[in-house]
């Protein structure tokens, strides 16, 4: 089958490399920026891929929402199978894409949107398809975990463990995405609403790492506790709650002890328990692993073996996420998370959720 691919970064890129391996697959376009066509194969005119009768699979390695979503779209309106990395795109117009993929008998297959070369997709949508899944929650960012790790272990400032974060790749110049929480609400919302089968909102509570310092981890440090980014979803018969925030763990748990840039994503089936993944949750190689895979699927013929069509109605309640909240120098019990985040968000200060 031929492919085509939409972008030649550093996910592009090694997609084209691993892809020269792959049985019956055959690279025939890459979209690139115009300058920067070097190969007979590359073309900065999208429409040479929608319209290409002969391209059977678009793999989308683009950044941000736009252009990608709108590609996405015409890549699937033309018939075209869709493998995409794009956690943002994916998020941005979830059951839309989803809806337009099978009216078109289409696949729409995203495993390398949500912790890199980590099979978290496919693992929920098989132990969906027998169990009902009540809880979502994981380190889901790279970055803001390496940052972390680098504070608590080597009590680097915030401003140090940025700055090495993105010296070594794992941060962009401009981090607003990860540190703010944005990348692991758009992988959290992903992931819970495959898990709950149901178009969750994108109104999420959500409080990056920002206010979080090197003394603030150090008083936790001395009560054998750590704080992790995390994205946290439940479920309750037909409600829901979700959000983003710092989280106050116990350094005895599994959580507690990932290091560097690595993800951990769990989550919880009725009949299966608790089951966790761990792994590379980005980097060229292991993303562009999880693309192969749903390539795979696609030639394979499984692309369509775990279905879901978001037909569960759920209502968010906020109350269904309580515990303790830090706001600032108060600790509140039995607290509800989403309004202690916003009352922190109110004050510009230090927040974290104890489950």
């Amino acid at each position: 089958m031929k492919i085509a691919i939409l972008g030649f970064g550093t996910v592009g890129r090694n997609v084209f490399r691993l892809l020269e391996n792959v049985k019956d697959a055959e690279i025939c376009r890459v979209l690139e920026q115009p300058g920067r066509i070097t190969e007979d194969f590359m073309t900065s005119d999208p429409e040479e891929i929608f319209n290409d009768p002969d391209i059977g699979i678009v793999v989308d390695a683009l950044p941000g929402i736009h252009p990608s979503y709108e590609y996405i779209k015409k890549a699937l309106n033309a018939g075209k199978h869709v493998v995409s990395s794009n956690k943002a795109a994916i998020c941005f117009g979830f059951s839309e894409l989803a809806k337009l993929a099978e009216s078109k008998g289409a696949a729409l297959l995203y495993e390398a949107s949500c912790g890199g070369g980590i099979p978290i997709i496919e693992e929920i949508l098989r132990v969906g398809s027998n169990d009902s899944i009540s809880r979502v929650s994981g380190i889901l960012n790279g970055t803001c975990n390496y940052m972390l790790w680098k504070m608590e272990k080597y009590g680097m400032s915030y401003e140090e463990a940025l700055k090495e974060a993105q010296a070594l790749g794992y941060a962009e110049a401009d981090p607003t995405a990860d540190v703010s929480g944005f990348d692991v609400r758009n992988k959290i919302l992903i992931l819970s609403s495959l898990a709950y089968d149901s178009a969750l909102s994108c109104d999420v509570p959500m409080m990056g790492i920002e206010q979080v310092t090197k003394e603030r981890m150090e008083v936790f440090r001395k009560e054998g506790k750590c704080i992790k980014l995390m994205g946290i979803s439940v479920r309750e018969g037909a409600s829901y709650a979700i959000s983003v925030c710092p989280v106050v763990l116990p350094d005895t748990s599994l959580e507690a002890n990932v290091a560097s840039n690595f993800n951990i994503v769990s989550f919880t089936g009725d009949h299966v328990g608790e089951l966790k993944l761990y792994g590379q949750g980005a980097g060229g190689d292991p993303t562009a692993d999880a693309v192969i895979r749903d390539i795979k699927k696609i030639l394979l013929g499984d692309a369509f073996l775990y279905e879901r069509k978001f037909e569960n109605i759920l209502t968010e309640d906020a109350s269904l996420l309580r515990g303790t909240c830090h706001v600032g120098g108060r600790i509140l019990k039995d607290h509800v998370l989403s309004e202690a985040l916003m009352e922190a968000k109110a004050q510009g200060c230090f927040f974290a959720f104890e489950p």
